[in-house]
């Protein structure tokens, strides 16, 4: 059923803006309508004025002022508890606790998720101060937070201390990535010309016994049209040969299918690296190589 809107363009005519059913809007006199007081009850009606955000008109003065001293508080006291809470996990980093310093740390970011010190102390807690980077993938993930919310002078604080590190690591894994990745590729490509090999043989063999197979089909067709053209059964003993005969090369087809498709698998899987151990170490060295520079980026305020 079309949707109507009325309105009152003016005193002697009202029109509808009638919403037909290909969702059309049609300007149309309205006739119905007795007079103009009706069309504003449903204009009233059916265009009901936007909800206004409710506003503080309603309270006092001291009621205002009140409420504003509450907020205020509110915000001093949860401050004031992160605070606290980050100092904790500050105090846990210098004493080498950096599991319970991450505690203090996610109880902070519970009140106050955009806090840029908290960020800055999860990194420390993360790279035990830039000393180990063993959690250096979950180390990554805080640096988007870190670049929005940390202050240009505690970036480069904590860049101070972890650039010779950080400059040793992502030199070793470059290296590493790229002979991993050469001796990676080097082993595809030596896997490819076998597994194209196999491929291109199972295709060979699988459309020989497919015509083979036509040709069974084809004669024991033909001579099925003849078995009662002679009184004879040569002609039927001929089909059920053929028949027989096309028969055992579906089931070799079958075989040969299934050789088809193991040896096309080998060729497609072989060009992903998570299908051999040393394609997922690289991928894995590639994934801590990302974390180190993202890292890196983050501290020195790169975009």
């Amino acid at each position: 059923m079309a949707e109507e809107r009325l309105i009152d363009r003016d005193k002697d005519k009202k029109y509808r803006i009638k919403v037909n059913e290909n969702g059309e809007e049609e300007l149309v006199v309205d006739e119905s309508a007795e007079d103009g007081e009706a069309v504003i009850e449903e204009v009233m009606f059916a265009v009901p004025d936007e909800v206004e955000e409710p506003d503080e008109s309603g309270l006092t003065k001291e009621q205002l002022e009140e409420k504003r001293r509450r907020e205020e508080q509110e915000r001093a006291e949860r401050k004031e508890k992160v605070d606290g809470l980050l100092a904790k996990a500050k105090s846990e980093n210098l004493l080498y606790r950096y599991a319970t310093a991450l505690e203090y740390i996610e109880k902070a970011e519970e009140l106050d998720g955009e806090n840029g010190e908290a960020q800055a102390l999860k990194l420390v807690a993360y790279t035990r101060n830039f000393t180990d980077y063993s959690q250096i993938v979950p180390a990554a993930e805080v640096t988007e937070k870190l670049k929005a919310c940390t202050s240009d002078e505690r970036k480069a604080e904590l860049l101070a201390v972890a650039q010779p590190s950080l400059d040793e690591e992502i030199s070793k894994l470059r290296a590493t990535v790229s002979a991993m990745n050469k001796e990676n590729e080097e082993k595809k490509a030596e896997r490819a010309v076998r597994f194209k090999r196999d491929r291109n043989i199972a295709i060979g063999v699988f459309c020989a016994i497919a015509a083979v197979l036509i040709v069974f089909a084809s004669l024991a067709g033909y001579y099925s049209t003849l078995i009662y053209t002679v009184p004879t059964n040569k002609y039927l003993i001929v089909t059920c040969v053929l028949g027989g005969l096309a028969l055992l090369t579906l089931i070799a087809g079958a075989f040969a299918a299934r050789q088809l498709n193991i040896t096309c698998r080998r060729v497609r899987l072989n060009k992903r690296n998570t299908t051999t151990q040393l394609g997922r170490d690289l991928l894995a060295e590639q994934s801590k190589l990302k974390a180190f520079i993202a890292v890196y980026s983050a501290l020195k305020g790169e975009k």
